[in-house]
């Protein structure tokens, strides 16, 4: 081929050239011993997903318009007294630029869990209950605590208050006189007496209920307990108990409780070490909602049943028949509006866990227990105080077996 020919044909393909050499090179052409990768681009990792976040609530009993936060969370404590927080972290508390203190996220915080030194367990949580107790807008607590949001905004001016004073009344003039002038209300300081009753009645309550576990070793099985109810009394610190287990394969059953073997610091320990008393059981709320310890055989878990839903009254106690070749119990914790009953029981000796719902007319009260493939109904009465408020639930359910149920204020 002639030159030109040769010319004419480059100039003819000159695209197809470029894109040839391009494709040689990137593949190593010419035998060389370069990288032949391609390098992807470089793009940052996904972002990591957010933390979980659960909800709370902030108790002497609810307290609402208590500012929180916890990571990402953060807001008022609404008329529940909730609030969020972010799963494994801490969630602080304040009103203004006073600080409360903080505490693990969970389901349940108390001017307890505020307090991490025994030495100045008692004195500090006294003086942070007195603190919230005299906000409350209306100036009684026994329905609730509000702060509201004057307070609030009046509080961003005030000083950090000193939780470790022996003299919180005189600490405290200026801001009870602020609070007092913005809502217009008078603010009353309690007494230290008065401050922990409020406080440690709404404790015992908050932890009263029903559980549901296992226990293991020697013998394993079902277990259940109960906190507040008969010789479990409510009303005062340190709580009691009663709690059962049983091994359905040996067929032996494990029994146990008494009075003064729950003290609350920042969560219960039950102590019932004593060989002289059946059952004897050394236990702690790993959360608000859930135990784990020893019995004198093995290991004890419980998992709260029942619940929470926002009810003015819990209702705590047991169901029980006798029979000459067996005995079947049941702990129950429901949740009472004043009408209206919800919760659960746990049947230890079958290990079912029953759905409760109820209703409550003039002083009768109508059950019905459904679980394990049965539904049992139950009528009876509830005696109430000289105020109203309601005291016991007795009655029968319609295998014969009796139930009790004493009351404490939740909300």
């Amino acid at each position: 081929m002639s030159k030109s020919n040769i010319l004419f044909s480059l100039n003819k393909y000159p695209i197809f050239i470029v894109c040839l050499a391009f494709i040689l090179t990137a593949c190593g052409g010419g035998g060389g011993d370069g990288d032949t990768s391609i390098t992807p681009p470089n793009n940052p990792p996904p972002p990591s997903p957010p933390p979980p976040v659960q909800t709370g609530i902030f108790k002497d009993l609810d307290v609402s318009g208590l500012s929180f936060s916890s990571g990402a969370e953060s807001g008022v404590t609404d008329a529940s007294g909730r609030y969020t927080c972010e799963t494994g972290a801490l969630v602080f508390f304040n009103i203004g630029k006073v600080a409360l203190g903080s505490a693990e996220c969970s389901t349940l915080t108390t001017p307890n869990q505020l307090v991490t030194d025994n030495a100045t367990f008692d004195l500090k949580r006294a003086n942070i209950a007195r603190f919230i107790q005299m906000l409350d807008m209306d100036g009684d607590p026994n329905n609730g605590i509000e702060i509201s949001a004057l307070v609030r905004q009046a509080a961003d001016n005030w000083a950090q208050v000193d939780f470790l004073t022996a003299d919180l009344d005189t600490d405290l003039v200026t801001i009870i006189a602020d609070a007092a002038s913005v809502d217009g209300t008078p603010h009353a300081l309690p007494t230290e007496q008065q401050a922990l009753a409020h406080l440690d009645e709404t404790l015992d309550c908050a932890y009263a209920g029903a559980y549901a576990g296992t226990h293991s070793g020697t013998y394993s099985g079902a277990a259940g307990l109960v906190i507040g109810w008969g010789g479990a009394g409510l009303g005062y610190l340190p709580l009691s108990f009663e709690w059962e287990a049983f091994d359905s394969t040996t067929e032996v059953e494990q029994f146990g409780g008494g009075g003064n073997s729950i003290t609350i610091r920042q969560l219960p320990e039950i102590d019932h070490s004593d060989p002289n008393f059946a059952g004897p059981i050394t236990a702690q709320f790993t959360t608000p909602d859930s135990i784990s310890g020893m019995w004198e055989g093995g290991a004890v878990q419980f998992t709260r049943i029942g619940g929470d839903d926002g009810s003015e009254y819990r209702l705590v106690g047991k169901a029980e028949s006798f029979s000459v070749s067996d005995r079947a119990a049941a702990y129950i914790s429901v949740n009472y509006d004043g009408t209206n009953i919800s919760g659960q029981a746990f049947e230890v000796f079958g290990g079912t866990i029953y759905s409760v719902t109820g209703t409550v007319t003039g002083n009768a009260v109508s059950l019905t227990a459904t679980g394990g493939g049965e539904t049992l109904t139950g009528t009876g009465n509830l005696s109430v105080f000289p105020d109203g408020s309601p005291d016991e639930a007795q009655g029968t359910f319609s295998d014969g077996s009796t139930f009790s149920l004493v009351a404490c204020r939740l909300n």
